[in-house]
């Protein structure tokens, strides 16, 4: 695993790493606007528009983002 990888499920084409980026900043916005418990992974996944079950290509869960973004800010 890497900087930006708590669950090891790294994308390996430039396409995979632009949506997981998209989802993470998407994240962001979604828990800064909304906090953690009001967040919803339809939120997240509205904003950076991809469908719902892209989301889990990526990210087992709403907490799995959550630990991935705080990682990926840490080293930004």
């Amino acid at each position: 695993m890497n900087q930006y990888s708590i669950s090891g499920k790294l994308p390996k084409t430039q396409r995979g790493r632009e949506t997981r980026n998209r989802l993470l900043d998407a994240a962001e916005k979604e828990f800064g606007e909304r906090g953690y418990h009001d967040a919803a992974i339809s939120g997240i996944t509205k904003r950076a528009s991809v469908a719902l079950g892209t989301f889990y290509v990526y990210f087992e869960s709403k907490e799995e983002i959550f630990r991935a973004l705080v990682s990926h800010m840490g080293h930004l």
